[in-house]
């Protein structure tokens, strides 16, 4: 953990938060700061990372607050907070913390699991409080995170995060190294020591600069360098050491020696390029999914390779499903996509099937 303990704190009055608009003429970086969605008892933006929480009355009857429950609880939310916005942030809350309770505000820059900065909040009775962060660039995702540890109680309220332009003195979150995935412009400043252009599907450019864990003549023998899995929704995908043919039809790509099809087109593994025998067409079996023959029109027999049930003359492509990002990544849930325009998690979908055979 990387702490840093000269974070500035305002006690500020309670009118001085930001409103709607998030600084600097940015939209507001976290949803629902005022906690008022919930799904059934259970918090529908926020994730529960450690105990439990639940939604109680505040100082006012209009304002709902969340309340950690246990001796060691935490809430959390990731962010795409990132250097291309700004890099000064200012984060408001209001907070009922007693005595015998130790709270905190914690931030993981780039939100990989660890934590770069914990600061300990002040006994409060219903205070607004205020710190600002300065971040050093470049960085691209935060993850929030509010603690508290023991047995008194600890209930939080009107949370919120914006960019700000007055972070002059203060001193910064040092990004000194990066997790794979992010970005980066000097391979020094990345774990792995490698910094390279990966794949962006959507942007404008197409690539960016971002830490992998290998390059074309660094992996062992038996392997190459391919695509690998991000770490979270707010870093990149980036280049992995995988053994050699092992990734399956539907998967992420970047050379054909990687696949178990020998072919990686456009990005994922696949059964064609251009035109396949008896005239079939080429295409795309589903959105960022692989490029097959004939897809859809029920033309493949058994055994051969399918990406979706409707690829087969039975109507049945065995294999793992297949879910994924907008961007084309594998995910298991929302919450490893990355965070689009209106803050939320981009959609993790079921597309097909990975490796697919046709029964």
């Amino acid at each position: 953990m990387r702490t840093h303990l000269s974070m500035m704190l305002v006690i500020a009055a309670a009118g001085s938060q930001l409103g709607a608009d998030g600084g600097c003429g940015q939209p507001p970086i976290l949803r629902d700061p005022g906690f008022d969605l919930w799904c059934g008892d259970q918090l529908c933006v926020w994730k529960i990372t450690r105990g439990d929480a639940k939604r109680v009355p505040t100082w006012h009857e209009s304002d709902a607050g969340v309340e950690l429950i246990g001796p060691d609880a935490a809430i959390s939310q990731l962010t795409s907070a990132s250097s291309s916005s700004g890099t000064c942030i200012r984060f408001d809350l209001v907070a009922n913390v007693e005595e015998n309770v130790e709270a905190r505000l914690e931030v993981d820059v780039f939100g990989d699991g660890s934590i770069d900065l914990s600061e300990r909040m002040p006994t409060s009775h219903w205070k607004p409080l205020s710190y600002k962060i300065k971040i050093t660039p470049p960085f691209s995702g935060v993850r929030f995170q509010i603690s508290k540890v023991g047995s008194g109680r600890a209930v939080f309220a009107q949370i919120a995060a914006d960019y700000d332009t007055d972070c002059f003195g203060l001193p910064e979150i040092a990004t000194v190294t990066r997790p794979l995935g992010a970005p980066c412009t000097l391979p020094t400043s990345c774990d792995s020591g490698l910094c390279e252009y990966v794949s962006t599907p959507g942007s404008w450019l197409g690539v960016t600069q971002a830490c992998v864990a290998c390059k074309d003549d660094t992996c062992s023998s038996g392997e190459v360098c391919g695509r690998g899995e991000a770490i979270s929704g707010a870093l990149l995908v980036p280049h992995t050491c995988v053994a050699t043919g092992t990734h399956e039809l539907g998967e992420q790509c970047r050379i054909d020696d990687e696949c178990a099809t020998s072919l990686c087109f456009k990005g994922v593994c696949s059964t064609c390029n251009t035109t396949c025998a008896g005239g079939e067409q080429c295409s795309y079996a589903y959105v960022n999914g692989p490029w097959v023959c004939s897809p859809s029109l029920h033309n493949r027999a058994a055994n051969e390779a399918c990406a979706t049930d409707n690829d087969c003359v039975s109507g049945h492509c065995n294999g793992a499903v297949r879910k994924q990002c907008d961007d084309g990544r594998a995910c298991d849930g929302p919450g490893d996509c990355p965070i689009e325009d209106d803050l939320a998690p981009g959609a993790c979908s079921q597309v097909g099937i990975q490796g697919g055979r046709c029964q």
